[in-house]
């Protein structure tokens, strides 16, 4: 059985955080702002700002979450996992109402 590290590379991880981080600095650059400033408004150095940027997946997701909020993309990251309805399962459809019991009235 493999790894879920190798399941994870298999599915592509870095590649989509290098895809991630291109377009991060796409959009940083489009905004002309420099990798320095927007470092300074998240409140992290300008190195650890740098591997945002590069896809490396060692830096904690709160800056990446700052990152994307300081360039006005926060809402993006919302839109990451769609929203999904409540999957039905057929046992459930099929199990009858429970009925609840009163409690017998006394007469007085």
């Amino acid at each position: 059985m493999a790894s879920l590290k190798n399941v994870i590379s298999i599915l592509g991880d870095a590649e989509a955080l290098e895809k991630f981080g291109v377009r991060l600095r796409a959009v940083r650059l489009l905004r002309n702002l420099s990798q320095e400033y927007v470092a300074g408004v998240i409140g992290i150095s300008v190195p650890t700002y740098r591997k945002i940027e590069q896809g490396d997946g060692t830096v904690e997701f709160r800056h990446v979450a700052r990152a994307l909020g300081s360039l006005g993309l926060a809402e993006a990251l919302g839109d990451l996992i769609p929203t999904t309805e409540p999957e039905l399962r057929l046992k459930d459809l099929l199990r009858p109402e429970r009925k609840h019991t009163s409690k017998p009235r006394t007469k007085g």
